[in-house]
């Protein structure tokens, strides 16, 4: 990269030599001499510090979160696929960096802004995409239940009680096993949404709740309204976890099929 300070450098020991001059054959004191020496010294710090310096600093960070948000798995999909949306999160992104966000745990406070397009999506992937991207949830409720079922619960309900950073929650594997399996969701499922067999669907869904009725009861009911003040947010976690447990037992097309109904129920 080129340097302005060589040029810098020789400006300033050329204007020291012209005083030096001045100072000799003119009625310029010397006193004089270092104030006009100085001035332009202060005046280029002021320049630098004030403006320059700043400005380099954020074009530098900018590039370096374009950067990280382009190779994210995930996030790197969107880049293409929804440039509105990778834009509003690069915005965000650099305004948590510039308030001295690390980058990883910046990068996890996102998450919760993919929420509405995952759903989307999972109308739209293939099967097989479709079920491991299940599979990997339900080994994060498991894993945020244990220590605290309150994580799993705002993990599942983040627009009842705020969501969660992954980055921070997760263990290193899981975090990534997660982060890939975002990226395969959305790498798969930018065509139509696929059919569903809607009568299969009920018949299933009739099918795995029948055998979670005999474990939770009435209790199973919670399940349809998770902003209630009343429901057991612990209970809620590890029902949900039975109920995709139960789901992903079934063959792997009825499973693919139930979920989608699921999903065009919810939103």
């Amino acid at each position: 990269m080129f340097s302005l300070l060589p040029i810098t450098l020789a400006a300033f020991a050329l204007l020291a030599v012209i005083i030096i001059v001045l100072i000799r054959t003119t009625a310029l004191r010397l006193w004089q001499g270092l104030v006009l020496f100085l001035l332009p010294l202060i005046l280029a710090n002021m320049l630098w510090f004030s403006w320059l310096h700043p400005r380099q600093e954020r074009q530098a960070l900018e590039s370096e979160v374009a950067n990280q948000l382009s190779l994210a798995p995930g996030y790197r999909q969107l880049k293409t696929q929804e440039p509105a949306l990778w834009q509003m999160l690069n915005r965000e992104l650099l305004h948590k960096r510039m308030e001295g966000v690390p980058a990883d745990q910046a990068l996890g406070e996102l998450r919760g802004w993919l929420m509405d397009l995952v759903n989307q999506r999972m109308a739209r992937a293939d099967d097989e995409t479709l079920l491991n991207y299940l599979r990997v949830s339900v080994q994060e409720m498991q894993a945020l239940q244990q220590p605290e079922p309150q994580r799993c619960f705002r993990f599942l309900y983040p627009q009842v009680n705020g969501g969660i950073n992954l980055q921070q929650a997760l263990s290193p594997e899981l975090y990534q096993r997660d982060a890939l399996a975002l990226d395969m969701l959305l790498k798969n499922s930018t065509g139509e949404e696929r059919p569903i067999d809607q009568q299969g669907a009920q018949r299933d869904l009739q099918s795995v709740v029948e055998k979670l009725y005999g474990k939770w009861g009435d209790k199973l009911q919670q399940l349809n309204m998770p902003a209630d003040t009343a429901v057991d947010r612990s209970a809620m976690c590890a029902m949900s976890i039975d109920l995709y447990s139960g789901i992903l037992a079934l063959p792997a097309k009825q499973s693919a099929n139930l979920l989608r109904k699921m999903v065009s129920l919810t939103g």
